[in-house]
Formats: structure tokens, sequence, C-alpha cells
């Protein structure tokens, strides 16, 4: 079948040609057609239900309204959580689907739902699901700014003209407005001037309502006409209001302003925004699931463009005209175009720089040309699977071609390296029997089902990220698909590809002089033209720029095709890069077959260094630890008995040796001197107080070999930062404003930062349930050019500038601040007692808050069933935390610490006054609350009319008991004699989850993984709750959370799925081969390659993530590839084959070995040389890619060692077969 696909493609070379530009076309049109984004949405499936209730305390919404809704959407099919948090004013419930439901299907569903739920809510309480929208939906954020107007003009621009607009905008879920102030019709009445007229405040109410509406009454009809009749009644200004008529006494009206004061105001709020110290007014644009966001952003701008012309102006005092304009202040496509920039600088160096190490190895260029197009073909190709299987571009899908460059240029290496030892090879006979065809054709027929065989193999590989399931599934199945498709993409060039194109090129030439300078013109002048046209479009370019560019690379290609027409086919051993090569190898490999046993302890000291820098020194040396410590004698102190988190009752012995506290102190004694030293234990606290009141203080200290740490992915740097403080509960909206107002002018000071804009409490959105004493501040950066730099101290900084100067351009004498440093500084500026800080990114922030209800990376949940239990074991936890090292950012919810002024009503009292519970509410309603009671209709625009008390008669508690409530009788009796008036303290916000009240101690970390600091936290937890240091009541219990989640839940997973994937490639390995133990050997070279991507990972000082395993599934592919091509080449030569010596057997392997290394070097240069652009890209995305990026480099620079653990395993084990033939031979 392989055969006859090769002999098919030689053959129809004009098809060929046309599908070869259709690979290039359909490439092209997938490309501009793919969603592209910055990172997998890996936001869960969640439905947010909303419901308002106006003025209401969290305890009332969560009885009456939370509750209700979360027991009747439980049971919903696909559900896999709810939580729900009441609010001031709201309730919230998040529905998490499975991630096998249809995202609207899981709408529908709750939708059923809550028709059931609204039978069972107070009257005027109306549920409605959120935006369809995720934790990815926020990617446009704006501020609405012009002189001369107030916050309330441009707040009612931009709810009534700038929303709904923007809304239209296809793919715009919703748009959210915060900031300014929401203008309202006011109506204060006067209890003074009430009781003069003996008004009461139900019959202002009622007044109001009868006089705020329109009517129509049908038609008439009058000489053939018709006519409409309508009715105009609604209120236009706040002088219709004033002439409101409560009633009328003997012909004499009695006026609404008669007993009320009535203006325009600001409408009750529970959020602000703020820029630059001065409040604003924004909006946030949500984009729909499923949407392109760099689609949707552009069609925003275009829109707003559009709406520029007609926003309102006005003109100013001075004469001028100011417009009002919008200023976008967050854009998420500037961080998708400047991570996919990234990667695609990198993708092109990468293809550069493996078309100069092919270039290098073969020494020919018109080999090279073969190799060269498979590179843009696969990633064609690549584009065109990604678009039929939905697969969008991002850091991750586009990271999968990114390091697999290596395994996309060794299938055509492979091929046309055959192809050209065919034909350098073949004798002037076979030229002339088979022709040029036939010997193309049997040198690609050769190793075609080789080729697809090896790659099997590296595809099996990759079978574990293909069952990660949840969020680390949404995140590493895009890369698993593009590292598939890319693979898939080679290995069908490599068969189809590559042979025609070998067959054109590799053709004699025998053009005249004049003939090949014509030819070589036209193709520059060709690739002159292609060059300037690409550089028009891809840079945006001018027509009289960029030919200089395209004539030098018109110019070079000209030379090329001269050159190329000279060429000659040498056997590949006369190759100067062969002949290289072979110097070198062939000594090498023969003392290595001579000194076998000397030679394996090297992989297999690197398989030990590799395993204890992995899995720690404690792991890998346990026996010896278990050995010297049964030789311990001292008991434990109780002091060390807490360190070791031991029971303080249990005999315990100190041991002699600890290996996971192994580490080495840089100490300074008491008469100043230093030195280091090497702790082989923990020190018990006696002892380094000992050492302190002697004056040893310890002033650097690491730990030797602990294992790696673990965390889920790298974060990605987004360029910005998404500063989160909390106030405590007490605190007031105009409160958070001057903080935030404050912490925002103090983070503007820092140089490096571009702009802050902080947003206190909600924007108008069920994706935002922030509480007022919530603020969060967008922080976005300046480019890293401009950022501040610090000297660095060199050994030659003293030296004489002569010196100094040329190697300080190696080795600069200063650097640029890093991101850390200036987190450090931003912290202590906004510094500010009673404000609990938390600093994260903008995405990674809403993705862990809609996925945990975290502000922060991970943290703790409370369960239980009282919030005053939760709130004290929170803070009990909060003080425990921290204790552990790398913890940071730990605040505990301050739930029951808001003020409330509680009125409990005494029935008894209301009895006897013939007042009923309903009528006593009513005036707590309006008279402190200030009911809406309609809204005015002026045109397009809705505003709120309200009824309240004047302020001066219910702004303290003893203004409150004064307020009247009219009895059965008509007297006006004081609320103080009606009830009971006290001030209390509650929840500010409840949250619920699993039909639990629920409460959170979050944190972040710094400087150590997430799991290990989840580990030593839950340890300290567990020690404290034996200790008595922490209480936990009976029906209550805490639980972690957190993205560390994800790893723990893939490492569990992959702790399966890669020791059977390694199972399949070691069946497939053994039944490849007549010889069983070639399969081992392979294998034993894979671990010590993979040994050597874990020590590559310490070096770089990198975490072990799922990023991480993904790039040592890489490895394993490309190396188990190496090894399977040195060993077929072993068996073939072995085959049939008789040995009189040792020495002849050893001339066999170094003659096999010799064919087969130049491919090898190869496939390690492509591999090593191609991923070096990732290491020394510092774009944006850059950080994501390294980590996958470093196994495969690690791995296959040692790689050149397993390179020769194949020959010598398998010299060492068929001289040994052989000296037992001769024995038995011998004994007959």
């Amino acid at each position: 079948m392989v055969n006859a696909v090769i002999r098919w493609c030689m053959k129809n070379t004009f098809l060929m040609t046309l599908i070869v530009l259709g690979i290039c076309a359909a490439g092209y049109w997938a490309i501009l057609r793919l969603p592209v984004d910055a990172i997998p949405d890996i936001g869960e499936k969640q439905v947010i239900v909303y419901a308002d209730w106006e003025g209401r305390s969290p305890q009332d919404v969560d009885d009456q309204v939370t509750y209700p809704l979360t027991t009747s959407l439980t049971g919903t099919p696909g559900v896999k959580a709810i939580r729900s948090m009441s609010g001031f004013g709201f309730s919230m419930v998040f529905v998490i689907f499975e991630d096998s439901a249809d995202y609207y299907w899981a709408r529908s569903r709750v939708l059923e739902r809550m028709n059931v739920a609204q039978q069972r809510l107070p009257e005027g309480v109306t549920p409605v699901l959120g935006p369809d929208a995720t934790a990815l939906g926020q990617v446009y954020w704006y501020t609405v700014e012009g002189e001369g107007f107030d916050l309330a003009e441009l707040r009612s621009i931009q709810d009534w003209y700038i929303r709904y607009q923007l809304q239209t905008v296809p793919g715009v879920s919703e748009v959210a407005s915060i900031g300014g102030f929401v203008k309202q019709y006011q109506i204060d009445i006067h209890p003074d001037k009430m009781r003069a007229h003996r008004v009461t405040m139900m019959e202002i109410v009622e007044a109001v309502g009868k006089s705020n509406i329109d009517v129509g009454a049908k038609v008439i009809e009058q000489s053939g006409v018709e006519y409409f009749i309508r009715g105009l009644g609604f209120v236009k200004s706040v002088e219709d209001l004033e002439r409101v008529v409560i009633r009328q006494e003997g012909g004499t009206p009695l006026y609404l302003r008669s007993v009320a004061t009535v203006q325009l105001g600001p409408d009750f709020r529970r959020g602000a925004l703020d820029k630059g110290g001065v409040e604003a007014v924004g909006g946030v644009v949500l984009m729909r699931y499923g949407e392109n966001p760099r689609e949707v952003v552009a069609r925003v701008n275009e829109k707003i463009a559009q709406l520029e012309a007609g926003l309102p102006r006005k003109t100013l005092e001075n004469g001028r005209v100011s417009a009002v304009r919008l200023v976008p202040f967050y854009d998420r496509t500037t961080i998708v175009q400047e991570t996919i920039d990234t990667l695609k600088e990198a993708l092109f160096e990468e293809a550069l720089i493996a078309g100069f190490v092919v270039l290098f190895f073969l020494m020919h260029l018109r080999s090279t040309a073969t190799v060269l197009p498979t590179l843009p073909l696969a990633l064609a190709g690549s584009f065109i699977l990604m678009y039929a299987f939905g697969v969008d571009s991002n850091i991750m899908s586009l990271a999968g071609l990114a390091i697999a460059i290596g395994d996309i240029a060794d299938m055509g290496i492979i091929m046309t390296e055959n192809i050209y030892r065919r034909i350098a090879g073949a004798t002037p006979e076979e030229r002339r029997e088979k022709g040029h065809f036939g010997l193309v054709y049997e040198g690609a027929s050769e190793v075609g089902g080789a080729i697809i065989t090896a790659v099997t193999n590296t595809i099996v590989s990759f079978i574990p990220v293909f069952f990660l399931t949840d969020q680390e599934g949404k995140l590493f199945k895009p890369l698993a698909f593009t590292k598939t498709f890319a693979i898939g993409s080679s290995v069908v060039l490599a068969i189809t590809v590559v042979p025609f194109l070998c067959y054109l090129l590799y053709r004699p030439v025998t053009w005249k002089h004049r003939t090949t300078l014509i030819v070589a013109v036209a193709i520059g002048l060709l690739a002159t033209l292609a060059t300037h046209l690409a550089f028009m479009w891809g840079l945006g370019g001018a027509h009289d720029r960029g030919w200089l560019v395209a004539a030098a690379v018109g110019i070079g290609v000209a030379l090329c095709v001269i050159r190329m027409t000279r060429e000659k086919f040498l056997p590949l051993e006369q190759n100067p890069v062969s002949r290289v090569i072979a110097r070198g190898y062939v000594p090498t490999l023969r003392w290595i077959l001579d000194h076998k046993k000397t030679f394996l302890v090297v992989p297999v000291v690197i398989l030990f260094v590799g395993l204890s820098v992995w899995l720690g020194i404690h792991r890998t040396l346990a026996p010896l630890e278990w050995g010297v410590n049964a030789f311990a004698r001292e008991p434990a102190s109780p002091e060390l008995k807490r360190l070791m988190y031991a029971d303080p009752d249990s005999d315990l012995t100190r041991p002699l040796l600890e290996l996971d506290q192994l580490r080495w102190q840089r100490i300074r004694s008491a008469d100043g001197s230093e030195r280091t030293r090497l702790v082989w234990r923990r020190q018990d606290p006696a002892e380094r107080d000992a050492e302190s009141a002697a004056g040893l203080a310890v002033l650097k200290e690491g730990r030797v070999l602990p294992g790696l740490g673990r965390e889920f992915m790298p974060p990605l740097d987004e360029g910005s930062l998404l500063y989160m403080p909390s106030l405590l509960p007490q605190a007031s909206l105009s409160q958070a404003v001057e903080v935030n107002s404050k912490q925002d002018l103090a983070i503007a000071s820092v140089p490096e930062v571009e702009s802050v804009v902080g947003k206190i409490g909600r924007a108008e959105s069920a994706l935002d349930p922030a509480p007022i004493g919530m603020m969060e501040s967008i922080v976005i950066f300046k480019p890293e050019s401009q950022w501040r730099t610090r000297p660095v101290e060199r050994v030659f900084s003293d030296w004489p500038a002569v010196f100094r100067t040329p190697l300080s351009w190696i080795w600069p004498e200063e650097r640029r601040i890093t991101k850390q440093e200036i987190l450090a500084e931003l912290q202590e500026k906004t510094a500010i007692p009673g404000v609990l800080p938390t600093w994260l990114q903008p995405i990674q922030t809403r993705l862990v808050m809609l996925q945990t209800g975290f502000r922060a990376m991970m943290g703790v949940k409370i369960y239980g069933s009282d919030l005053r239990e939760i709130e004290k074991v929170g803070l009990q936890i909060e003080q425990l935390l921290r204790e552990v090292p790398g913890a940071t950012d730990i605040v505990a919810d301050r739930i029951v610490g808001k003020p409330y002024i509680q009125i409990e009503i005494d029935r008894d009292r209301i009895a006897r006054y013939g007042v009923n519970i309903r009528d006593v509410q009513d005036v707590i309603e309006v008279a402190l609350g200030g009911m809406n009671l309609m809204e005015s209709v002026e045109g397009r625009e809705r505003y709120p009319i309200r009824v309240r008390l004047a302020r001066d008669f219910r702004e303290d508690m003893e203004a409150i008991q004064r307020i009247n409530v009219p009895s059965s009788t008509g007297a006006q009796v004081p609320l103080a004699q009606l009830a009971s008036i006290s001030t209390v303290l509650g929840p500010q916000e409840i949250k619920g989850e699993r039909g639990l009240l629920v409460g959170y101690v979050t944190m972040n970390t710094r400087d150590r993984d997430e799991v290990s600091v989840v580990q030593d936290a839950e340890r300290v937890l567990q020690q404290a709750l034996k200790e008595g240091r922490l209480t936990l009541p009976a029906g209550y219990y805490w639980e972690w959370s957190g993205q560390f989640e994800n790893q723990v839940r893939a490492t569990k997973r992959m702790q399966i799925l890669v020791p059977i994937t390694l199972g399949i490639m070691f069946v497939m390995l053994y039944l490849g081969f007549s010889r069983w133990w070639i399969a081992p050997v392979i294998f034993f070279g894979v671990l010590v390659s993979a040994s050597g991507g874990f020590i590559m990972l310490a070096l770089w000082g990198v975490n072990l993530s799922v990023a991480v395993w993904v790039g040592f599934l890489v490895l394993f592919g490309v190396v188990d590839d190496d090894g399977v091509i040195i060993s077929t080449y072993l068996e073939g030569v072995f085959k049939d084959r008789t040995f009189t010596s040792k020495r002849e057997i050893r001339d066999a392997v170094i003659e096999a070995g010799l064919k087969r290394i130049r491919p090898c070097l190869m496939t390690i240069a492509t591999t090593v040389f191609g991923l070096m652009p990732i290491f020394w890209a510092t774009g944006r995305g850059s950080d994501v890619m390294q980590p996958m990026a470093i196994p495969s480099m690690g791995g296959m620079t040692v790689s050149l060692i397993t390179l020769f653990i194949v020959p010598c395993v398998f010299s060492a084990v068929e001289e040994w077969k052989w000296s037992r033939s001769r024995r038995k031979k011998a004994a007959a």
C-alpha cells in the first residue's frame, strides 16, 4: 500500500503540484478562520441564576431566595456541583455541569427548574439566567469620558445608548455598566408636614403610583380618517411630580410638594469605578460562549468607531467643544496577539534553524530543498485538521506545533537521506537498468514502511494526554491534537511529497550555462517578488519598502539554483560532515565496546541522579537512611516532635539521618567568619537557640535534592496584574472608594505601570458577585524595554574600561527589573492596615474565581451550619497557615462582621394599636429603604422614582425611633413604641455549597510549588487539631480547593496512563524485533534520556506540571525512534551472518552504527537546535512553552550517550552468545 502511494505520487507530477498548492491555499484559509485566544477556555460549563431583591439583607436573601432556588435546582440532569452566594439585595446560584453536557442544553434545563422554583419565591422576585459567557468572557473594558460631563450624564449615555448599541455586536453576550450615578427622581417626605396635613406615607405612595401612566383608547373615525387615541400621563420632570395631587379638601388640592421635596439625585449603588484617583464611568463587554475573542473585539472596536460620531458634545465655558469618547483600558486581544506573535516568531526561527541543520549535515542543497518544504506543508496540514476538528489557535495548540518541529523534520530527513544514499551508491549498470525513476522509487520504498512503524510509537506516546479530563483535558488536549496532526502530516508528506520532490530535483542536470543563468534569474526574480509581497502583507509595509531585503533573498535563491545544477551525488561516506562524525564516532564506539562495563556505569549514574532529582534523594537512598537510623538512640524532644508533626505522647527516637531535611547552610560565626556546612537532619529548636545564643547566624540555606516541585501549569505572564484588596465587612462604599483611590495613585507612581483602573463592588452583571468591600484594580504594565534597570556586580566591574567595555557586551553590568521586584514594590506601596491584599492576573483570576469561588489560587473551604463557627474556625486556620513556608496572601473570610440595625417588631404592642406586621414593614421599607415605586418613561430612557424619608429624619437611631406608623384609628405611633431597635453584627454575604454553609481561607504561593505548600499546610492543620490549637465543632469539616486540584487529578490519571502507554510501546518494540532483549535495551535508553530531562528541569528551576509531562511524552517518542533506527540496522547486519571472533562482532556493530549515526545525530540536532528559539524567546507565552521544551532539550542532550547504549549492549549480548556457542562446541 505504501509503495503504491509512493509510485503514484512520483508518476503524477502535475497532480502532485496541484495538491501541494492546494494544501498551501487550504492551510492559509484555515489560519484566517481559526478562532484565536491566549489560552484554551478551561472554565467549567457553568450556568448562573441571578435574582434581585432590592434592599434585603444577605440573611433574608439566603433564607427566602437562595435556599429555595438551590433546592429546586438540585437533581438537574448532568449537574456536578451547585454553589450559591447571597449578597445585599441579590442572590446568585452557580450550577456547574459535567463537561459532556452541551452548554445551551444545560441552560434550558436550568430554565425549566427555575419555573418550578418561581412559585416558592417572594412576590416580586424573578430569577433570571446570567449571560451565556464563561470565565474568560470579559474581553474588553472601557471608560466613558468627556470633559464637562458629570458622572450622572456619562452613566446615562452608557446605560441608554452605548450599552445597547454594543450589545448588538455579533458575539457579544452582555455589556455591563459600572461606576457613575444612575439618575433618580427622589421624593423626600417630611414627617412634620405629613402630620400637619394628616397624610400617611401609603397615601403618598398610592398618589404617586396613579400619576405616572399613559393609556390608549383604541380609535375614532372622522370623515373617513382614523385617529389613534392616546392619553399622556408619564412623569417627565421634577415639576410633574411636585404637582401630583394627594387629595383635595373643599376644592383645594393638596400637592406632593406640600409634604415632600422632589429632586433629581443618584440612585442607590453598590459599585464604583476609579481611574487615576478620580471616579469614572465604564463598561465591560462579555463575549458569548464559543466565540472568537479576536473577531468579537474587532467588531466591538468597529462599532465604537461608528458610534463616536454620534456621541454627545458640549460647548465648554472657554468655547471649546468637548465630545464624549470611549477609552479602552483592558483589551484581551492584546495578550492574544502578543502570545500568537511569540509563537509565530518561534515557529519561524525553529523552521529556519532546522533548515540550517539539515543543510549542514547533508551538505547538499537539493536534498535540503526536498526536506524544507515539509515544514510549512506539515504546518499547513495541521491547521487544516485543526479547523476540521474544531481545535482553536492558542498557546497550547500552537505550542504542540513548536515542540514537534524535530519530529516533523525527522520523517523527511530519513526519506531524503535514504533516497540520496541509493542514488549515490548506484552502479552505472543500475543507473542504466532502473533509471532515475527506479532508483528514487527503490530508495523511498525501502524506508516508507519503516517511517510509518517508527512514528507509531511517537503517536502512541501521546495517548495519556487524550485521556485527560476536566480542566487539564481542556488545556492539553489541543496540544496533543496539534502534535499528532503535525506528526501525521509529516509522515504523509514523507511518503508522498518528499519522493515527488526527490524525483524532480535529483534528476541529472545537463543544462548549458546560459540556460542555467536564465532559470536562476527567473527563479530569483520570483523569490524577490514573493518576499516583497510577504513583507508588505506580514509587516504592513508600503510598496517602496522592503525591496533591499527582497533583493538579497532573490540573489541568494538564484545563487542556490546555480549551485544546485552543479552538485554531484557523492557517497555519504565522502561527505565532509560524515567524515568528521566518523572520525569521532568510530574510536569512541570502539573504546566503549572494549570497556563495556566502565561505559555502562555512566548511564546508570545518570539514571540514579535523574531519579534523585525527580523523586528526591530521601526516596532513592531510603534504604541507606533506614539502615543508619537503625542505630539511633536519642529520644526526640517535645519541640522536635511538633516540628516532625508527630504525636506529643509518642515514644519517638530522633533520627541520625533525615535525607528529606538534608540542606546546606551558609553561616556566620560570632567572630564574623563565614563558612558553609551540611545539615544531615532536622535541627532541634533547643540546638537552634543555643547556636543563636553563641552568635551563630544562618545567612542562606537550601535543600539538597528535595525532589521536583509540582504545579498544574506555569502561569502565563499576561503583562498585567489584578490587585484585589478587600476591606473588613463594616466598611462603607465611600470608604472603599477613598481607599481604592489612594491605592491606585500609589500603584500609578511605579514607573513600570502604564495605567491602573480600579473597580469597587459589583458591575451590573451576574458574573460579578463582589461586595462593596472588594476592589479590583487592573494594572497594565509598559513594555519591558521601558522598565528600569538595576546594576549587576561583575568580576570585571573594577577593571579598566578598555577591558571592562568589551566584556560588558557579553555579560552586561545591568539588568531589567523583574516582575517579582515590581510586585514587591507594589505590595509595599499599597500596604494599608485593615486592607487584605491579593495579587493575581486578570485571566488567571477569572478562571479560578468561577471554578472554585476563590479570589486566590488556592484555599480551604470550611463547611458547617453556623456562620459564626465557620468564621471562628477560618480565623484559626488563617493564623496557622502563616507558619507554612511559601504561603502568602492568606486571608480568611470575615463573615459575621457587618453592622445591622435590627428592628424587631413586638406583636403584643402592635396589637394594642391595631397595627399589623405588614403595616410596620411597609413603613420601614419605604421610609428607610427608599422604595423605587416605578420608572419614568422619557423616550428611550427609564429612570426610577423613589419615595423615602428626608435624610434628617432617618440618619441615626433616634431619628429611626421617631418614625411614625399609622394606627387603625389614624393616630401616628412612633416606631420605638412598636419594636425594639438595636445594633447587631451579621453576615456581609452568605456562601453555600453541598447543602451547607461555607467559608473560605484563601492564599497564594510564592517561591514554592503549589502541591508541596498544600501538603505542608494540611500537616500543620492536622497537627494543630491534635494539639488543640485548632477546634473543629461536630458536623464541620474543611477541604482544600484550587488550581492544584487539577494537578493532583491529572497526576493520578497520568500515574495510570503513562505506564500503560510505556507498556504498549514496549510491546510494539518487542514485536518489532526478532531479538526479545532489544526492547528492554531501547527502553533503558529512554529512561536514561528522561533522567536528562529531570536534571535539566532542576537546573532551570522548573516545577513538574502537566505541561512538563507533555514534554516528556514528546521525548519518549523521539528517543524511542532513534533506538529503533539503530537497532533495525544492527539486526540487519547480524542477520544470517556468522563471526569467527569478538573483534568481528565489534567491527560489525561499528559498521551498522556508522550507517545510522548521522540520521540519529540529525534528529538530535533538529530537536535540540530547533527548540532553541523557545528558550531565547522572551515574548508573551514563552514562560508556558519553555517548561514543555526543557525535557526534550535535556533528554536529547543526554541521548548522545544513549546512542551508544544500544550498540554496547547489543555487542555484549552477541559476544556472550558467540562465547557460549564456542564453549558448547568445545565441550562437544
